[in-house]
């Protein structure tokens, strides 16, 4: 992967505005030794799988080379997520983690939370305003602008609500309840699926009405976001 600053730039970037927003005086306590590094190391290692499945020229090539630059703010808001999931898996390291969920909603105002599950391939398109609970998350997922998952309300038991592969979020799509979707499912503009269970490829739309009508999602536009086949 080409990187826009090399390893150590990184996470030297990252040291100094953790210590800029949060001047607590606890960042340089935290913000070293090898859970650090092992996480940088194994984020930049999911973010390169990511990036090559994803149909984008600032992301990937039909070759399979990847890019990563830290002013890419999409790019760095997905960077952002994968250490610090890294980083609560290697070490429960909450200090930083817990600053990494505030410096992401900060620089790129999404709300994700370190134990949150999101798959190894997925594509942030401008995720301004939106928040993103513990469900449980499938490959090939799209996230617009104002997006909203809840956190299901099956406690300890599993996570929910489960969501299938190839899931499309355009602006404003919100999915609230414990009720499963199915695979290559599109839920458009400002549509709500509140607490009823969706099918395979199947298309949510807000009609002119305001109604909510479900059809069968047939030109599957979640394809058009990524360069592998959604099966």
């Amino acid at each position: 992967m080409i990187l826009a600053l090399t390893k150590n730039e990184l996470r030297n970037y990252m040291g100094k505005q953790l210590e800029n927003f949060f001047p607590d005086g606890l960042t340089e306590k935290y913000y070293k030794g090898r859970d650090i590094d092992i996480a940088l190391d194994l984020a930049l290692q999911r973010t390169e799988n990511c990036f090559k499945h994803i149909n984008n020229a600032a992301y990937s090539d039909e070759k399979g080379q990847t890019y990563f630059s830290h002013l890419h703010s999409d790019q760095y808001s997905q960077f952002l997520y994968f250490f610090m999931n890294s980083l609560w898996q290697e070490s429960e390291n909450k200090n930083i983690c817990d600053k990494i969920i505030v410096l992401n909603r900060t620089l790129n105002s999404i709300f994700v939370s370190y134990k949150c599950a999101l798959p190894d391939i997925f594509f942030f398109g401008h995720p301004v305003g939106t928040i993103l609970g513990n469900a449980k998350y499938s490959d090939y997922l799209y996230v617009s602008q104002n997006v909203t998952v809840n956190t299901g309300g099956n406690g300890a038991k599993s996570l929910t609500p489960e969501l299938g592969k190839g899931l499309f979020l355009a602006a404003g799509a919100k999915i609230i309840g414990d009720e499963k979707v199915g695979d290559r499912v599109a839920i458009g503009v400002d549509a709500v699926v509140y607490k009823q269970e969706i099918g395979d490829d199947k298309l949510v739309i807000r009609d002119e009405t305001g109604n909510i009508v479900i059809k069968e999602n047939k030109k599957c536009i979640q394809q058009s976001f990524f360069r592998t086949t959604i099966k």
